[in-house]
């Protein structure tokens, strides 16, 4: 199963350690690199949104209420219950 990190091109790599360096505060980013922190906090949301995107299909969480579902020990209507509360916390 592919992993979030597996979703990140160099650029977004670059960033998410930009971001580390700063304590994870997009003001203290933007003064250091002279970026808006709304420019920044845009860019942070975009990412987020993609990788949100890119990995839901192939969450580890899914798999496994899939094969719950599968083995009958899950219906499948609580399944679609728990995976979209899943997804719900991911935003």
């Amino acid at each position: 199963m592919k992993k979030w990190y597996e979703a990140l091109d160099q650029e977004d790599v670059t960033f998410l350690h930009q971001l580390a360096q700063a304590n994870f505060k997009l003001s203290k980013l933007s003064a250091e690199t002279g970026e808006s922190y709304f420019m920044l906090k845009k860019r942070m949301q975009k990412l987020k949104h993609a990788l949100v995107q890119k990995i839901t299909g192939d969450s580890d969480f899914k798999a496994y209420l899939d094969f719950l579902v599968e083995q009958r020990i899950l219906p499948c209507s609580i399944a679609k219950v728990l995976y979209q509360k899943h997804l719900e916390g991911l935003e």
